[in-house]
């Protein structure tokens, strides 16, 4: 989803003009569109947890899939 995508379908649902300011966004909303940007439609969890630990998962997996190699690794290909 583009920035602008996701400015759009807030301001669909949220018709209240916050000025300069972006309209709000509930957190576990927030979270479903960054896991669907990060990790894709087809991620999911097959274990009975939950919303919650679904999140811790799919951080988890963001932080693992995104982080960021150190010097040596770049360098040496590590």
């Amino acid at each position: 989803m583009k920035p602008e995508e996701f400015i759009d379908s807030l301001k669909k649902e949220d018709t209240f003009d916050y000025g300069l300011c972006p309209p709000p966004v509930k957190a576990d909303k927030g979270l479903d569109i960054l896991i669907k940007h990060f990790l894709g439609d087809d991620w999911y969890v097959t274990m009975p947890i939950s919303a919650e630990q679904v999140y811790t998962e799919a951080i988890y997996a963001i932080l693992e899939k995104h982080q960021k190699k150190t010097l040596l690794q770049r360098l040496f290909g590590i």
